[in-house]
């Protein structure tokens, strides 16, 4: 990744926080071609906000006057709501579905016509609005929500995206009914592909799909992973397909493939 870019105004970058590491992704919003990214592990012997600290502080690219900067963190702890809850309603939920503990700061997002409730450290909420100014802060799901929600009111069938990260350990699943009504929507750390297949099936199942019929699985994310599951999930499924990658996102470069896809599908939200 350029340590230092020439107008860094007309870049914009996003960060992919988890537990374990830190993904920047960069480009150009006026030359296509430019996406770069890096991957930072954050140390296991530090508490998440300490770990970061040391991972940007030890970057200094991270630090360039970039025009936009969005951060996405991968979380478990999100629930979904309805839209329209006002803040005591919103807080009373959170706090049932019990997504924070006393050090945690609730946020909440609106995608596709919900709302995320999600948590997160206040120490790292704290310590990254001072370190990027004005950049938004989203749960993980909530791109993914927004970007689905796009492709899914079409036909007659169900729809139950699958996103894989980190070779299929953590995978996300969000079903719509035909029509684009959001269904249901979860992340899950999986210890193998049939863990993934398990929650597929499951998901499913909670949804009230027909899998053996005209109701579809669609994979994304980790190409290894989603090649590696498409063989296995057919056995079970008529309707398996892979995610086409969005075009618009290819034009940043062919470093896309390999970036977080909550990340590459940021811009075409928006």
């Amino acid at each position: 990744m350029t340590e230092n870019i020439e107008n860094p105004r007309l870049w914009r970058m996003g960060l992919h926080i988890t537990d374990d590491k830190l993904t920047a992704v960069s480009m150009s919003m006026v030359t296509d071609g430019s996406l770069e990214q890096r991957t930072m592990p954050l140390d296991s012997q530090l508490d998440l906000h300490h770990a970061l600290e040391e991972a940007v502080y030890a970057a200094p690219f991270l630090l360039n006057d970039f025009g936009k900067v969005d951060i996405v963190m991968r979380t478990s702890a999100f629930t979904l709501l309805p839209p329209l809850l006002d803040e005591d309603s919103r807080s009373a939920a959170a706090a049932l579905a019990h997504i924070a503990d006393d050090i945690d700061q609730v946020f909440y997002d609106q995608a596709c016509g919900a709302t995320v409730a999600w948590a997160l450290d206040s120490r790292v909420a704290g310590f990254l609005a001072r370190t990027f100014r004005n950049a938004p802060v989203r749960c993980h799901i909530s791109p993914l929500l927004d970007y689905f929600s796009r492709n899914c009111d079409s036909g007659n069938s169900g729809k139950l995206y699958v996103h894989l990260a980190d070779g299929a350990e953590q995978a996300d699943f969000i079903a719509f009914a035909p029509g684009g009504r959001l269904l249901c929507a979860a992340s899950h750390t999986c210890a193998g592909d049939n863990d993934v297949l398990y929650h597929i099936m499951n998901t499913a199942s909670v949804a009230g799909f027909d899998l053996r019929a005209s109701d579809e699985v669609l994979l994304c994310g980790d190409n290894a992973a989603r090649m590696r599951l498409l063989p296995l999930l057919r056995r079970y499924v008529a309707h398996a397909l892979p995610l086409i990658f969005p075009s618009a996102a290819i034009k940043a470069g062919i470093e896309a493939f390999k970036a977080p896809f909550p990340l590459i599908i940021l811009p075409l939200c928006e």
